[in-house]
């Protein structure tokens, strides 16, 4: 718990950030900051594995450009996006050419209303009676709870008043009077 507590309020401080501040900035500052953490995140995992960079067999040679290269790719693939978000290029749209002209015949909808009334209404008796088969089945397995449980309950109030001296004397009497 002591280190999800920690991380979920830093969570929620940054999502509460992100909704305050973020549609404030402009994207040139997105950008820097993305490049900034990006570059401190590529800083962090080289350093936290630098022993297995160390143990790699098959970059040898390149082993001490290889976090600069990728650095320098992505900052490259940024500054090519960004370039092209602010340079103002669009797309050019297509000549005008004039088509000739097609009737199209009319096409009237069906009325909607007598349709979804009815839909709705099917929709509400098999709501109802679904709805009265789960209040009957509860009822039935309550009731029979209920009556297991005083079956149960008359069973030992029985056994305790058999056990008691005045019935077990009447008992007794009975029973002489049957042999």
């Amino acid at each position: 718990m002591e280190f999800f507590l920690p991380g979920l309020l830093l969570f929620l401080v940054a999502i509460v950030c992100t909704y305050f501040l973020a549609p404030h900035v402009t994207p040139m500052i997105a950008a820097v900051l993305s490049m900034a953490f990006l570059i401190y995140g590529v800083y962090d995992h080289s350093r936290l594995f630098a022993s297995e960079y160390r143990l790699s067999t098959w970059q040898e040679t390149l082993k001490i450009y290889s976090p600069f290269l990728m650095i320098g790719a992505i900052i490259l693939y940024l500054i090519f996006g960004m370039v092209s978000i602010f340079s103002g290029i669009s797309v050019p749209s297509l000549p005008n050419v004039s088509m000739p002209t097609v009737s199209m015949p009319n096409v009237s909808l069906p009325n909607m209303g007598s349709s979804l009334n009815s839909a709705t209404n099917q929709l509400s008796k098999s709501y109802n009676n679904m709805t009265q088969s789960l209040t009957n089945v509860a009822n039935s397995i309550s009731n029979t709870a209920s009556n297991m449980g005083n079956s149960i309950s008359n069973y030992y109030n029985r056994n305790a008043n058999q056990n008691s001296t005045s019935m077990r004397n009447t008992s007794v009497k009975n029973l002489g009077e049957r042999f």
